[in-house]
């Protein structure tokens, strides 16, 4: 047998062995999908969370900037198209005033998460200084979230908004 053919004749994969890697390629994608799955979830539920931290921070520097209270009114039940609807509104009214037309609404889809606790009142107010006028001092301002909806591992999220007005996501120390 010449040098040539027998280079040519090592070319390539037999049967068996395409076999055995793809079955492997299986196994490994077996285990992977359910974590990827729940790492999805995880990011779904963060996302949610960091988007309502976002809105609490503009709404306060909105109320910083032009020198008047500022809110944010938070509904805990979806509408119609399965969103939770965060609303800011300027200039807050004292009640039984109503509530004024919002300048900016933030939708959230229903489908990755559920509030779990929000203010009394649903809504948080900054004055002019940026400080946390509503709920009170004294009274938990937390916004807590959790998700995956119907899931087994559920997680919490706390977006806790302090009285000098500072807002922090806290997360979980270990997730499910």
């Amino acid at each position: 047998m010449s040098r040539v053919q027998s280079v040519s004749t090592l070319n390539g994969f037999t049967v068996v062995e395409l076999l055995i890697v793809m079955v492997i390629m299986g196994m490994l994608a077996a285990v992977a999908t359910p974590w990827f799955n729940k790492l999805h979830r995880r990011s779904l539920l963060r996302s949610a969370a960091i988007e309502i931290e976002t809105t609490l921070l503009a709404t306060r520097m909105r109320a910083v900037r032009r020198n008047l209270p500022a809110s944010v009114v938070i509904q805990t039940t979806p509408d119609d198209n399965g969103a939770f609807q965060l609303d800011t509104i300027e200039p807050d009214p004292l009640p039984p005033a109503p509530t004024p037309t919002p300048i900016q609404k933030l939708f959230l889809s229903s489908k990755s998460f559920r509030f779990v606790t929000v203010p009394a009142s649903e809504k948080i107010t900054f004055d002019g200084n940026g400080r946390r006028i509503l709920p009170a001092p004294d009274a938990d301002a937390s916004i807590v979230i959790e998700g995956p909806i119907g899931g087994l591992n559920v997680n919490r999220i706390t977006i806790d908004t302090g009285v000098g007005g500072r807002v922090k996501v806290i997360t979980p120390v270990e997730w499910r």
